[in-house]
Parts: structure tokens; C-alpha cells; sequence
């Protein structure tokens, strides 16, 4: 069952008027349903399999963010492609999205500071505002244990996802469940047999998800059958019940090594998975750059314990340049990500900076890609104490002063802000320069400067230090005087991001005042990060207003999430099961499913099984509900995909990574 990409809306307030929903797990990368144009080549196309039901047109409203598709990728370095196969807008051409404003960076990274799930399910005592969901009075002080119980999983959801692949032959549910079965982890040998019943399937899609559902399962039992289909050994043949394992499979079963890898305590297990990864990257042959891009991607979140010589492998590559760029564009995240944990006068991380420099140094001699992830990388390689650390600061300056490329200025700002948290010696130029940037008049660069400053504020509050707050009153004045609702939206996510408790009710003013429909998510999730609940009420209204906006729908539900606010499980549940007995539209169903999925609260489990179970739904409509169980019951309190997004230079991006016209990338994956 294809991921869903539930409507392919366009950053820049563009959007398609229609679209096809796809169930096994929706995106949650872009503006609204926005993925940059995949780029880097096509993927070999799997095996056509039945339509998907196409979903009623939606208003035409920009979408907001929240839960929505992923950004997908240039399709040719340098320049975004068109939409393509996607869903037509109708009349003439669009213009494609800027992928270079500060939306797309924010939906790939959100997860680590929003980690809903751990809200919602945390032990806080609130007021509980639903007595009816709680069966306690209005005003009740509730243990917030909002998790979904051991018995309802182990008793109710688990039983009714095997039952409903046992008895459906639909690829959405096949999909669907496999995914939501390896997120729940339960039963784990019954999980196992079936992705390998799934594995010989001659739709692709559903064999490729089997082979990523191992991953997920993150069990170190399925390594043998991954690396058999990750090296195409005859083991892994006899798997697929064919000649040779389709590219896709092998991509996808790369990622799920490098999941078991992650996640395995074991030393010798993750470097035994570093060393399988790294010898595919350097004898793949293969027709498409996937399987390479993810062995990259795969090396550089092990967290390997003795990261050196993995690392000076892998800057050699990028050295010898003998790979496409697509490619290498990935080796200077990973090897960062590597080094991260390393101490001040690491002499391999200097040798990377010093790398790094030169890359961005030599513009004739490396291409874009390269530039862009080099401009990330270095940034975070800064560790406190670090002498470096002051040329980290110069050669940032100096790229977002001379870069020519929007998107290397750009990431600039999110990269001064890691260095920023990372050694208060240079905190005070890092706040400046930010500060300064962000003030000057209207240009791209300067929400960038704002979300970067709310991500320094908000990195530094974990680590038990704050913000000045002359920089929270600098981002809420810039927030009020800026009219244009992309922008603006920058601001809300760093105010929200702060804690700055003085933006609540100049945050919930614009929210009333502005209509546009992305912005109105992004404030939505502001008043959340902020824990505004005395705004619940009229986030509430927006939800109850949205129900022909699914993404405002989605967004603002996530924005009550946050604020624990139980009644908006409620409100969701009822659009399930509408009053007046007709089938809800796929768009409302598969935002409500989506939105409850990530919220998480257990008493959405038994209305999510009877969904699942009703026969009156389509297939994918059922499916939906599947996917929904499955981020309810999740083991882990992340989405299992969040690693593989966060820092990652989206721009270079291949098919099975992100994919705008299939939504079949592991990052369209819920």
C-alpha cells in the first residue's frame, strides 16, 4: 500500500485541488502535503498495482503543515522540477515550490522538538476538560498516563491487525499493518514470519515493505534475512522468490539494517552493519544511486563507539570524488553525525573541518549538492571548548555573505545556531550576527535567521541554559511587524520554540486574523509548544471549523495535542463516525487518523479498531485507521524515520528517500 501523500500542497501557497490519498503511513515532512520535486534520478518502477481510491477535491486553501507528506527533491541537481506525476493543479503550468525557504528544513527536522508522543503520554496532572471520554466530571485533577495500556495492546490492537491481513489481500492494508505491526513490536517471531510471507509478493510495493518492516521491528533476528537481501546472496533470492532482489528492496533493507544497528547496544553488532553497509557502497554497481545513498545515510546514524576510521574512509570517497554527487552529498551529514559525540581537539574531527572549508572554499571544483551539505556538516561539528569553532564561524559568515546558492546561505542559519549551543565562547557573535540578520529587511534569509534563533533557544533550554531575552523580544517584535504569512510563520515556530510566554496573545490575535491556512497551522503548533491552554477553546473552534481543511484540521488537533488538552481526542473521534450516519470524505479520515496517531491517547484505540474493522469504508480508509493504531501502540515515543530526516541535506534527495509523485520514500512513511 503506497504511503499516503495526502495532498500534495505546494509551500509558496500553491496547492493541487485534488489529489490521491495513499495509505501506509502519510507524510509528515512538508508545508501542507510539500515535498521537494524528487530528484537524482528515478528509481526502477515497481510493478503497477490496483489505483488507490482518488480522495474528493479539497478547498482551495494553502495546506498547512503538521502531519502532512514529506519534501521531496530536486529531480536534476541545480534546478527543482515540475510536480510531474503528481496530482494536476488544472489550466497552465504551476511554478514549482522555492525549496529553499525555511518550511521544508522545519517539516524534516520537527519531530525532535515537538516529541508529541512524549507530551501527551507524559505523568503530568491536568484538569481533564472531557468527561465524557474520561467518565470523570469537568475539572477533575487526572493522572495524564494518556499511553495506550499494555492489555489494549497486547488483547485489542495487535489481534485485529493480524486478523485484517490475514483476511484482506489489499496492498494498503498489507502495508499498513506490516508497518504498524513492526512500530508495536509485539509478538515479534509472528511479526517476522509474516513480512517474510510478504517478502516473495509479486507487487513490489508490498515486498519492499516488508523488507523495511524488519527495520522497524528493530529486532537483531532480522539482520541474516536483511543483509541477504541488501547483498542480493542467493539466500536473499530464495526470499523474494525470484532471480535477483529488486533495487528498491535492497535500498529499503539497507535502511533497516542501519535501524537494528542504531537501536542494538551491542558494539560488535553496529559495526558489524558499519562494515556491511560501507562495502555496498563501495562495490554497488547497480543502475540507480539509492542503494548507495542509503548506505551513507545508514552509516551516519550507528552512533558507532569508535567512529574514526569509518569516518576517514568515507572522507577519502569524498575526496577521490569518483561517485555521483548526489551521492557524496550525503557523506558530509554522516560523517558529522559520527563525530558528533567526539571531544575538542579530535584530530579526525579537525581534519573533516578542515575539509569542509576547502569544499566550500573551491566552488569550481564541487557541485552544489556537495556545498549545501558542507555548510551543514560543519556547523555541526561544533563541540564546546574547540579552537575550530571560530573558523566554523568565519567560513559560515563568509557563505552566507558570498554563497550564490540560496540554499547554502540559508542553511547557514541553522548551523550557526548549532554552534551557538555548542560553546558559549562564540554564543554571543553566533546571537549577534542571527539577531542582526533576522532585523534587516524583507528577504528569504531572514526567517531562516528566526527559526534558527528558536532552535538555539530551544537546545539551550534542554541543556539547562536560556536564550537572552533580548533575543525573545527581538523575534516577537519582528513577528508582529511582519505581514506576509510564509515568514511570519517562521517567527511563531521560534517564539513557540522559545517558551516565550510574552507571544501568546499576539500569537493567538494573528491567528484569528490571518486565514491562510498554513500559517494558521504553524500558530496552532506555536500556542502548543507553549502550552497556551487557555487558548483551548479557540483552537478548538479552528479544528471544528476545519473539517474541509484537513491539514488545518491535522495541525491544529496536534496544537491541542500539545496543550494536553483531552478534548481533542473527542472532537476527532466524532469525525469518524459523523452523527448523521454517511461515510466521512478519505481527505477528513485519513487527517483524523494522522492527527490521532500522533497524539496518541489510548482512548482513541477502540473507535481506531472499529474502523478498521468497518466494512462500509473503503480499503484505504481502513488502512488509514491501521496506520493510526500503529502510531498509537508505537514502542518508541519518535517516529521511526525522524533519524534518517533530521539533518539531512533534503535537497539531495532520491526516490526511494523522498518521493513527491508515489509518496513511496522512507521518508513518506508514518
Amino acid at each position: 500500500m503506497k504511503r499516503w501523500t495526502l495532498i500534495f500542497a505546494l509551500a509558496a501557497g500553491f496547492f493541487f485541488s485534488s489529489a490521491d490519498l495513499f495509505a501506509h503511513g502519510g507524510t509528515y515532512k512538508g508545508p501542507g502535503d510539500t515535498v521537494p520535486p524528487g530528484g537524482g534520478g528515478a528509481s526502477p518502477a515497481a510493478p503497477s498495482t490496483p489505483s488507490t481510491p482518488s480522495t474528493p477535491s479539497t478547498p482551495s486553501t494553502p495546506s498547512t503543515p503538521a502531519t502532512p507528506a514529506t519534501p521531496a527533491t530536486p529531480a536534476t541537481p541545480g534546478s527543482p522540477s515540475s510536480p510531474g506525476a503528481g496530482p494536476s493543479t488544472g489550466g497552465g503550468g504551476a511554478a514549482p515550490p522555492d525549496l529553499s525557504i525555511w518550511v521544508f528544513w522545519w517539516e524534516f527536522n520537527k519531530d525532535r522538538f515537538l516529541n508529541l508522543k512524549a507530551r501527551v503520554h507524559g505523568a503530568a496532572t491536568v484538569t481533564d476538560g472531557a468527561g465524557p471520554l474520561a467518565g470523570l466530571g469537568a475539572g477533575a485533577q487526572v493522572a495524564n498516563t494518556l499511553a495506550p495500556t499494555t492489555p489494549q495492546i497486547q488483547n485489542i490492537i495487535v489481534p485485529a491487525l493480524f486478523d485484517l491481513i490475514e483476511k484482506e489481500e489489499d496492498r494498503d492494508i498489507a502495508t499498513a499493518t506490516m508497518i504498524s505491526l513492526a512500530k508495536i513490536g509485539y509478538r515479534a517471531e509472528d511479526s517476522r514470519a509474516l513480512f517474510e510471507k510478504h517478502l516473495d509478493t509479486p507487487v513490489q510495493e508490498v515486498s519492499e515493505t516488508a523488507a523495511l518492516s524488519f527495520g522497524i521491528l528493530k529486532d537483531e533476528g532480522s539482520i541474516p534475512t536483511l543483509e541477504a537481501l541488501l547483498r542480493d546472496s542467493k539466500e536473499g533470492q530464495h526470499l523474494i522468490g525470484g532471480s535477483e532482489v529488486n533495487l528498491r528492496t535492497r535500498t529499503f533493507a539497507a535502511y533497516g539494517l542501519a535501524l537494528i544497528g542504531r537501536e542494538s547496544t551491542n558494539d560488535d553488532v553496529k559495526q558489524k552493519i558499519a562494515d556491511t553497509l560501507f562495502e555496498v557502497l563501495t562495490t554497488d554497481t547497480s543502475s540507480i544511486k539509492d542503494i548507495r545513498v542509503a548506505c551513507i545515510i545508514g552509516i551516519g546514524v550507528l552512533n558507532l563507539s569508535e567512529p574514526t576510521d569509518m569516518v576517514q574512509k568515507l572522507s577519502k570517497i569524498l575526496d577521490e570524488r569518483e561517485m555521483d554527487q548526489l551521492i557524496l552529498a550525503h557523506i558530509p551529514n554522516a560523517m558529522a553525525k559520527l563525530l558528533r559525540n567526539l571531544p575538542a581537539g579530535d584530530a579526525t574531527r579537525d581534519a573533516v573541518i578542515d575539509q569542509l572549508i576547502k569544499i566550500l572554499k573551491n566552488k569550481p571544483k564541487r557541485k552544489t549538492f556537495v556545498r549545501q551539505s558542507a555548510v551543514q556538516a560543519v556547523g555541526m561539528l561544533a563541540v564546546a571548548g574547540d579552537s575550530r569553532n571560530k573558523d566554523i564561524f568565519s567560513i559560515l559568515e563568509f557563505m552566507a555573505k558570498k554563497g550564490k546558492d540560496q540554499q547554502i546561505k540559508h542553511y547557514t542559519a541553522i548551523s550557526m545556531a548549532y554552534l551557538g549551543v555548542a560553546d558559549s565562547a562564540v554564543r554571543d557573535d553566533v546571537t549577534e550576527y542571527l539577531v542582526d540578520n533576522m532585523k534587516k529587511s524583507s528577504t528569504p534569509y531572514e526567517p531562516w535567521c528566526g527559526l534558527a534563533l528558536g532552535v538555539m533557544a530551544f537546545m539551550l533550554n534542554e541543556n539547562g541554559e536560556a536564550i537572552s531575552p533580548v533575543v525573545m523580544d527581538a523575534t516577537l517584535e519582528k513577528f508582529k511587524k511582519t505581514k506576509s504569512p510564509e515568514p511570519k510563520g517562521a517567527y511563531a515556530i521560534a517564539l513557540g520554540l522559545m517558551k516565550n510566554e510574552a507571544a501568546k496573545t499576539d500569537l493567538r490575535v494573528a491567528l484569528e486574523e490571518y486565514r491562510e491556512s498554513q500559517f494558521r497551522g504553524y500558530a496552532s503548533i506555536a500556542l502548543g509548544l507553549l502550552n497556551a491552554r487557555e487558548y483551548i477553546g479557540y483552537i478548538g473552534e479552528v479544528v471544528d471549523e476545519a473539517k474541509r481543511d484537513p491539514d488545518l484540521l491535522k495541525q491544529a488537533s496536534i496544537g491541542l495535542g500539545l496543550m494536553k488538552d483531552r478534548n481533542a481526542v473527542g472532537k476527532l473521534l466524532s469525525y469518524l463516525t459523523p452523527e448523521d450516519g454517511k461515510r466521512p470524505r478519505l481527505a477528513v479520515l485519513s487527517a483524523v487518523a494522522t492527527a490521532l496517531g500522533f497524539i496518541g491517547d489510548k482512548s482513541s484505540v477502540q473507535p481506531l479498531v472499529d474502523t478498521m474493522s468497518n466494512d462500509r469504508l473503503t480499503a484505504l480508509g481502513r488502512a488509514f485507521a491501521a496506520v493510526s493504531l500503529g502510531m498509537v501502540a508505537d514502542k518508541d515515543n519518535m517516529p521511526w524515520n525522524s533519524v534518517f530526516g533530521e539533518d539531512l541535506n533534503y535537497r539531495a534527495g532520491v526516490a526511494t528517500l523522498i518521493d513527491q509523485q508515489t509518496g513511496t520514500g522512507i521518508l513518506d512513511i508514518l
